[in-house]
């Protein structure tokens, strides 16, 4: 019996010692004993990354997410280098805060400061949000390009296309148009002249060869004199000319030149031979004239034909065409082994111009410019009154009367590609046709006038030279283009007006004419 004593002693000892040292339960638990753990708040995300470079254009608000529903306590306490941010809630979720931030400058570090205290929580306000920074960088502003190419730019200025006259085409050899040329118009000094005094810097005529040529591909020579004059008339002008190989593509079948090596053979025998004509003739000008080797060359298709299933090959047969071109006037010496030749990419697409399947010819000058056509989209610009015709553009038409892929975004985008593949690498590009017919309605004339003047200032913000598309033909409509009478420069259409205003967006480098400014003068 002792010996049991001393050990339920023992036991209870142990037991007392257990329960001081917390390894064991000495009675009921009571909640109250244990106090409830305080609420802490902390940043779950940010809409920026630390580090992370920004357009500063497009950096004007900053979104902190916390772990729990918050107030804003002290606004004195979020500051961007310094500069206090307005703040506030956001309108999805009270666990967000949105910061406005002031204006951002390029190319400048930033880190933006949440002071300790100035985010509470929104149901106990003694509960503060820690410190928080975030630090990011803007990019630099584009450099201007000085270059050949934009020297060029600045050359060839705003121009005008002398459309449908020596572009005729009855679309047979040697049968000239039977009812002469589609302007109705007999080009004059004065014409030449008047252009010059409004403006003007270029004038682009359109040639279409083969109508007046015999079997043997000989031009007549009353034809090559024709065109001549004019060419001299506007030297005299003080203007530039690009002369080219227009409505030809009736016998340039690119399509069957593609799968057949004879039929190739054939039109590039009569290709080098009437190039050679071309440059012979004129190979005595100087520098203001220019030759543009082709127009639209495509198959019928616009780009939507047999070369998106041709495995490239009338891309590399347009390649070949230009080169062929290249090699020829630079063979005929004079000037012309040193004169500017423009080139154009499928269809004179700028899409297809930024394509890997366009490859430039190699020239021994470095002399080669890119030649493109703009009139996107075509259903506002060229038929208005068709099935799918358009009656306003841009950013303010309403819905349902304007194409919504082809607005002030898709302009930019596309003279921004050919700047960054061609310009900036000292390759010249110029729009050799560009425009929008007049419409019907004065509503549509307002959008037709901001859709003319954007362009050209979009074009002048990407270092392109544009020149108009002019058929002379008054009035509104389809393919209604007339700004000058063709006879002897004076104004259509009453479109004194507009073409200051294109040539002034075309060619003036005021800092503050944007295109941000005429983007904001929209109807």
């Amino acid at each position: 019996m002792k010996k049991n004593s001393k050990l339920l002693s023992l036991l209870s000892l142990m037991f007392i010692t257990l329960c001081f040292t917390g390894l064991v339960s000495c009675g009921d638990d009571d909640p109250g004993d244990t106090p409830t753990p305080k609420q802490t708040i902390s940043v779950r995300s940010c809409s920026i990354t630390n580090g992370t470079e920004y357009e500063a254009a497009s950096l004007s608000e900053v979104t902190i997410s916390y772990n729990a529903t918050v107030a804003i306590s002290n606004a004195d306490g979020i500051l961007l280098n310094g500069v206090k941010c307005s703040a506030k809630n956001s309108g999805t979720t009270a666990m967000d805060v949105v910061i406005t931030l002031p204006a951002l400058e390029e190319g400048k570090a930033y880190t933006l400061n949440i002071a300790e205290g100035a985010i509470v929580s929104k149901s106990d306000a003694s509960v503060k949000a820690p410190a928080y920074s975030v630090s990011f960088t803007t990019k630099a502003a584009p450099q201007p390009i000085s270059n050949d190419a934009t020297a060029l730019t600045k050359k060839l200025g705003w121009g005008w296309n002398l459309g449908n006259h020596f572009d005729t085409s009855s679309g047979q050899d040697g049968v000239h148009p039977q009812w002469g040329y589609w302007d109705n118009a007999t080009p004059t000094q004065a014409l030449y002249t008047n252009l010059k005094a409004a403006g003007a810097s270029t004038v682009r005529m359109g040639v279409t060869w083969g109508n007046y040529q015999d079997a043997e591909w000989n031009i007549e020579a009353s034809y090559i004199a024709e065109i001549k004059q004019n060419v001299e008339w506007a030297e005299a002008a003080g203007l530039n000319v690009i002369i080219n190989m227009h409505h030809d593509e009736y016998w340039q079948d690119i399509k069957q030149a593609a799968s057949n090596n004879i039929v190739n053979d054939q039109i590039k025998d009569r290709i080098a031979k009437t190039w050679k004509q071309i440059a012979e003739a004129f190979k005595d000008k100087g520098d203001f004239l220019i030759f543009e080797s082709f127009n639209e060359i495509q198959d019928g298709g616009w780009g939507w034909g047999a070369n998106r299933t041709d495995g490239g090959k009338q891309y590399r047969t347009l390649n070949e065409w230009n080169q062929l071109v290249v090699s020829t006037i630079r063979a005929t010496g004079g000037n012309n082994a040193t004169r500017w030749i423009g080139v154009p990419a499928y269809a004179s697409s700028p899409a297809f111009a930024v394509d890997d399947n366009f490859v430039l010819p190699t020239d021994p000058a470095n002399r080669i410019m890119v030649s493109v056509h703009f009139y996107d989209p075509s259903n506002f610009t060229l038929t208005p009154e068709g099935n799918n015709g358009l009656s306003e553009w841009g950013h303010t038409a309403a819905a349902g009367k304007a194409d919504p892929n082809s607005n002030e975004d898709h302009v930019v985008e596309t003279f921004k590609k050919l700047q960054e593949k061609y310009i900036a690498n000292n390759i010249p590009v110029y729009v050799g046709e560009y425009g929008c017919v007049m419409h019907k309605i004065d509503r549509s004339n307002l959008f037709r006038n901001y859709y003319l003047e954007y362009v050209c200032r979009a074009a002048h913000t990407y270092n392109l030279p544009v020149i108009i598309w002019d058929n002379n033909v008054a009035g509104g409509g389809n393919e209604h283009h007339g700004y000058f009478n063709h006879n002897d420069g004076t104004y259509l259409n009453g479109s004194e007006p507009l073409v200051k205003t294109m040539i002034k967006a075309a060619t003036s480098d005021d800092a503050s004419y944007t295109l941000e400014s005429v983007y904001n003068k929209a109807p």
